[in-house]
């Protein structure tokens, strides 16, 4: 059991992170072919490194998967979902900040639970029209717990598994359900290139935050999060609240670790790809919690893919730490 659930928890990160890269990169060609062009390389990068993970799985070793740690990590993964939605759909405060919230408390409370809280937090951030209510949403934590025990020892260090967890539990919960996704437009590039910037110094300050200053990659993100979502709603009264769910979504990119990323320079490009992500997927999957994890455990990996492909051209392997 120790070695199939690996393997299982592989499988489905890879499928999920597949599927909305795969929608996105189509969906690029079809309208954008520049678009398509930059997508593509993307999905080539993060192939590869789907592909050295794959090879590393021999290597993960599990102290057992029925055991009360785990129970309480489940259970974590579901109470996260449902503080969440509630604090986004009851309370009014939004999808970033709702998640935000749970993430600082989280780790401040309960650090010893704080990831899988803020894990099932992000599918907490699903629409109202792709879920409809608090049971349905639950049925979303579930998966999104069992998903998070099976993924234990997998891909660990990448920025965005967590979302891409709760993206698993959303998605397959939301076509069970027949809920109904959201298709919002490819946005012009006069909003495009704040994405992007945006991306990019979340990305970094996260990283900083959680490499740097060691302050734990929950309460980096969170934090930045958290800011993102109460400040740019007002300085960008029109389109704050797309450009404060780039800033979360790159602040689960700035979640890796040290080992993955050796410094703040291909953090720095893996927040230019998440943003460049983040803009053409934006027709795919919409409303899906974890989506915005999706876009950034994907980014890091692809710009983790082109480092390791480079590094084996020049016959080295691990990265520096960084200094």
């Amino acid at each position: 059991m120790n070695k199939i659930v690996p393997i299982i928890g592989f499988v489905v990160l890879s499928v999920m992170v597949l599927l909305l890269f795969g929608f996105t990169t189509y969906g690029a060609w079809t309208s954008q072919p520049v678009g398509g062009v930059v997508m593509t390389l993307i999905l080539l990068g993060l192939l590869f490194e789907i592909y050295r993970e794959f090879r590393e799985l021999p290597k993960v070793k599990l102290n057992g998967v029925f055991t009360q740690k785990n129970l309480f990590n489940f259970l974590a993964v579901l109470a996260g979902a449902l503080i969440a939605c509630t604090l986004n759909w009851n309370v009014k405060l939004g999808a970033v900040v709702a998640v935000g919230l749970v993430g600082v408390v989280a780790a401040n409370v309960l650090p010893d639970y704080s990831v899988p809280l803020y894990c099932g937090a992000f599918a907490g951030m699903a629409s109202q029209k792709l879920l409809s209510n608090h049971g349905e949403l639950a049925v979303a934590g579930i998966i999104a717990g069992v998903a998070y025990v099976l993924a234990l020892g997998v891909f660990d260090g990448f920025g965005g598994k967590l979302g891409t967890i709760a993206f698993t539990g959303c998605v397959i919960a939301g076509f069970s359900l027949a809920g109904e996704f959201a298709h919002p437009a490819i946005p012009a590039w006069n909003v495009g290139w704040l994405i992007v910037v945006y991306s990019v110094v979340a990305a970094l300050v996260t990283f900083y935050i959680n490499v740097y200053l060691k302050r734990g990659a929950v309460m980096a993100s969170a934090v930045v999060g958290l800011v993102g979502g109460l400040v740019l709603p007002v300085v960008h009264p029109e389109i704050g609240g797309t450009l404060a769910g780039m800033v979360i979504c790159a602040s689960f990119a700035g979640m890796s670790s040290a080992k993955r990323f050796p410094n703040i320079v291909p953090m720095a490009i893996a927040g230019l790809v998440g943003g460049l992500v983040f803009i053409y997927s934006m027709p795919h999957l919409g409303g899906a919690g974890g989506k915005f994890g999706t876009i950034a455990f994907g980014s890091v990996m692809a710009v983790r893919g082109y480092l390791d492909f480079i590094a084996t051209l020049r016959g080295t392997s691990q990265p520096k730490q960084p200094v």
